[in-house]
């Protein structure tokens, strides 16, 4: 039999325990070696009444009884369980974004599975790859694989297999299909590197979009705000009806005069460039005006963090206009305002950024609009952003391509021909992109023709423009444009079998 040797417990005060003076007596000579005989011998106590004091102490926590049984540990609350969130939560809506009644197509499809297929169906459109899998951006290989795998055993038609699937086949189709999709593209890294550029591009797009709808509309306010207005509201009544009956002719003629319907934005901006004709009609005859002397601002640097300085320094820009919009603007030399503008520009443009120029000379240009200088630079950066826009969306236009989405494309062509009005190019690939979307025809004969006025009766113009009349039913159309392009090289096959399609 082992013998029986407390151990003292370290870190114990001693003198705050409430011991006695046997018991004090007793821990003293507690050493983790000496045994209970030991103890017995050394203090001259029994070892009956030695265990009951070290049973005290080892109560009051100073020793440790290896022979005493130690207490079960006390019994945890058990957690309440966590419900695991569904895979494909990220598609379900408060509201539903469907017809009710697509619930009730027939089908051995359950009610809730139902309402999860059709979830998915409407809100996966327009979604990019990182959001129909429901991940970060952030997210890495084992994240996206296994989501996907989740996703596919809810939405494979086969994991219904055997059932009437009715209606809801075609839609678990397309939805299996895009989820593919986004995991070929997310779970291979150079494909993935190309989809993020090309989201990137996406995102700077619709920033800039997003910036000038905003500052055309402050700048919309800030010229309403500086036309004359009626006080009455409804359908104005004559102008006679308003007038003071026993006013002099004077003052009547000068109540008329205040009077005048508001002037238009576009009778406004070509009252301006009419100005602008002649006085360059006349620049033979006198000196050109100096342009307005502005001390621009030092262009932030820092590549990306210096440009996002600049968009929030626009948009301060812009609220600050738009407090503008309250009170009006007045006659005369540009206001304080107007030259902060002029001055934002011409920083923003010494640094690489045409859209924040062009959008301060948009906000200057609606304070102060019969300045002609503001006009002219205003069309002229309005022109560099357009092309800059363009090259962004060439950009899109190219990837959508090579990926087959031949409708975003379509899109992406139409934008940078809005932006190179003189490029028969970019028509002519936004004319190949709907036909191959089976889009809107008569869109895509308007840039079809818009090439042959841009570039010429070129080969690849009139072949485009005989594929939208093929794709239109007119054959007779496209047999004419076709004649034409043989006529530029007989040889080309693609020409040949288009004649032989157009019979």
């Amino acid at each position: 039999m082992q013998p029986r040797v407390p151990n003292p417990v370290s870190g114990v005060d001693v003198l705050a325990l409430p011991l006695s003076t046997q018991e004090g007596f007793v821990l003293s000579r507690v050493d983790g070696s000496s045994s209970v005989e030991d103890i017995s011998i050394m203090v001259g106590i029994a070892q009956q009444e030695l265990l009951s004091i070290l049973e005290r102490l080892a109560e009051l926590g100073a020793v440790e009884l290896s022979w005493r049984p130690k207490p079960p540990p006390p019994k945890e609350s058990p957690k309440p369980a966590v419900p695991l969130r569904p895979p494909d939560e990220h598609f379900t809506r408060a509201a539903p974004n469907f017809d009710p009644r697509e619930l009730d197509a027939d089908s051995d499809v359950p009610a809730e599975m139902r309402k999860r297929i059709l979830d998915a169906y409407h809100a996966s459109e327009g979604r990019n790859h990182y959001q129909l899998l429901g991940v970060g951006y952030d997210a890495d290989r084992k994240e996206i694989r296994a989501r996907y795998f989740e996703l596919s055993k809810i939405f494979h038609p086969d994991s219904m297999f055997g059932k009437n699937l009715g209606d809801f086949r075609p839609k678990m189709e397309l939805v299996f299909k895009r989820l593919t999709e986004a995991y070929e593209v997310l779970g291979k890294k150079k494909r993935r590197a190309e989809y993020d550029e090309y989201l990137g591009t996406i995102r700077e797009t619709t920033e800039v979009r997003e910036t000038l709808q905003a500052v055309e509309q402050v700048a919309e306010n800030i010229r309403r705000s500086s036309m004359p207005r009626m006080e009455a509201v409804g359908v104005p009544p004559p102008r006679e009806a308003l007038l003071p009956p026993a006013a002099p002719a004077a003052e009547q003629e000068a109540a008329k005069v205040s009077m005048r319907p508001p002037v238009s934005t576009a009778e406004r901006r070509a009252r301006v460039r009419k100005r602008l004709r002649q006085g360059l009609r006349s620049a033979s005859t006198r000196p050109p005006a100096p342009m307005p002397e502005i001390e621009a601002e030092a262009p932030p640097s820092g590549g990306a963090a210096g440009r996002q300085s600049m968009i929030d320094d626009l948009r301060q820009s812009i609220r600050a206009s738009a407090a503008v919009s309250g009170s009006g603007v007045g006659e005369g030399a540009p206001s304080a305002q107007v030259t902060v503008h002029m001055d934002k520009a011409k920083g923003a443009e010494a640094a690489g950024e045409p859209m924040v120029a062009a959008a301060e000379l948009q906000l200057a240009l609606a304070i102060d609009p019969d300045n002609g200088w503001l006009q002219m630079e205003y069309e002229r950066l309005s022109k560099l952003v357009a092309r800059a826009m363009a090259d962004n969306y060439e950009k899109q236009a190219c990837y959508e391509e090579k990926t087959g989405n031949w409708g975003a494309a379509a899109k992406s062509w139409a934008r940078v021909a809005d932006g190179r009005p003189e490029s028969d190019e970019a028509a002519r690939y936004t004319a190949e992109a709907l036909v191959k979307d089976s889009g809107d025809l008569h869109r895509a004969q308007k840039y079809a023709q818009r090439a042959v006025e841009v570039g010429g009766e070129t080969l690849p113009n009139l072949t485009v423009l005989a594929r939208v009349y093929l794709a239109a039913g007119l054959k007779l159309n496209a047999q004419r444009e076709l004649e034409k392009a043989a006529k530029l090289d007989p040889s080309d096959e693609m020409v040949k079998n288009l004649i032989r399609e157009a019979r």
